[in-house]
């Protein structure tokens, strides 16, 4: 059903025509078409961040062999947690979250959240170079603690760890600043205890309809927004059922209909869900990888067919993916990597996928590293590199985004 404005209403009823937004994006994407007029972008970069008191985001450029050219790093002008999580322990993963930075898809600029001084930083990407200039850091003022970015059609969505409001809209101005157009209770909202709300994740659908929320893994809920013409969020739809303790999620591309994964770290699970044209998600399939532990982060190749998924347990699972939302575990380790800090795991957190589905590359949250990986055939994965980071704890690298 259709659900009411939270504070604008929409002059057209985007959620109607979720399936058909679906069809023309796998045609674009399958055809290798797009607006002629696009601008130019930068190509071959990729970029994640300290999380350091001082917070940086650290830029590298992809070579055509799938390796990494460490370049310069960039002050986000906003302050990170330094890997110190909410209850004060240090450790890998103080966001608990993926994307933590984000890039606009005409590859214009980056965000990133600073969660030590609750502000969202807008980078310029320069389109010959790939090299950021800072341009704005923004005061959030929804919550406390940002963690998860969102970039859809002009707008930005953030979520919070902490606070009252656990998710914002923004508008993105012309010189980097963010004007916040809507602020959001996930608890109150979904009808969920707040105690267990501490969200993961936050996305967009490939059409832009719904701002889709992982609500945190003590509140085991998806909170599905419609977005309203002026981005707001209407009310959501909020699905607790088939849900394992959810993490982080995407969507396939190039389904027949929309399909919504979902890493669960009960049961060391991926599952698929069908995605309604109100934003329900129902079950559709399912597989669990073995040997490992806390399955959170999640990776699509760009043609829809395999799934990687990282392990807090410092190991990469692979999945096929196939029609009416089958999963099919491939290998439970498709790649690992050691500890290098006695007593903390090496956390395989964060990964992106270049354009063209020949690389993977993952950061390393335990072992303050990214790694570059080669996507061969049943999504085996060949290790090609590894740069170390350096930040001061070794523990507080946080996300992973390219182009």
């Amino acid at each position: 059903m259709n659900q009411p404005s939270l504070q604008s209403p929409r002059g057209q009823l985007r959620a109607a025509g979720l399936i058909a937004g679906f069809a023309v994006t796998a045609l674009v994407a399958a055809c290798g078409g797009g607006d002629d007029d696009e601008p130019s972008k930068a190509a071959n970069q990729l970029y994640t961040q300290t999380n350091e008191t001082a917070n940086k985001v650290v830029h590298f450029v992809r070579l055509s062999d799938g390796t990494l050219v460490r370049k310069e790093s960039t002050a986000t002008g906003g302050a990170g947690v330094n890997a110190v999580g909410t209850t004060g322990a240090t450790a890998p993963d103080s966001l608990a979250s993926q994307h933590a930075i984000a890039i606009n898809p005409d590859g214009s600029a980056l965000y990133a959240v600073n969660a030590g001084d609750n502000t969202i930083s807008v980078l310029s990407i320069d389109a010959s170079s790939g090299a950021l200039t800072l341009k704005k850091a923004n005061a959030a003022t929804a919550g406390t603690r940002p963690n998860s970015l969102a970039y859809d059609k002009g707008y930005l969505y953030a979520t919070f760890q902490q606070g009252g409001n656990q998710l914002a809209a923004y508008k993105v101005q012309s010189d980097g600043s963010l004007t916040q157009v809507g602020a959001y209770d996930l608890a109150t909202l979904g009808g969920l205890t707040a105690a267990a709300v501490s969200p993961t994740q936050v996305a967009a659908s490939p059409d832009g309809a719904f701002i889709v929320v992982n609500a945190g893994t003590g509140s085991n809920a998806v909170m599905s927004f419609g977005v309203n013409a002026d981005g707001t969020l209407k009310a959501p739809v909020t699905t607790t059922a088939s849900l394992a303790t959810p993490f982080a999620g995407a969507f396939q591309p190039g389904a027949a209909a929309p399909t919504y994964l979902a890493t669960g770290i009960t049961g060391n699970l991926l599952s698929s869900f069908s995605f309604s044209a109100t934003g329900a998600l129902a079950l559709l399939g399912q597989a669990a990888a073995t040997g490992v532990a806390a399955p959170c982060w999640l990776v699509l190749t760009p043609n829809g067919s395999t799934a990687f998924v990282g392990n807090g347990s410092g190991a990469i699972s692979s999945y096929a993916l196939g029609a009416a939302g089958a999963v099919t575990l491939l290998n439970s380790t498709a790649a690992s990597e050691p500890s290098a800090i006695s007593g903390v795991t090496s956390v395989a957190a964060d990964s992106w996928i270049s354009p063209d589905g020949k690389f993977l590359y993952t950061a390393y949250l335990g072992d303050d590293k990214v790694v570059a990986y080669s996507i061969g055939q049943g999504g085996a994965l060949a290790k090609l590199g590894e740069t170390v980071i350096g930040t001061a704890t070794g523990l507080s690298l946080q996300g992973l985004a390219g182009l």
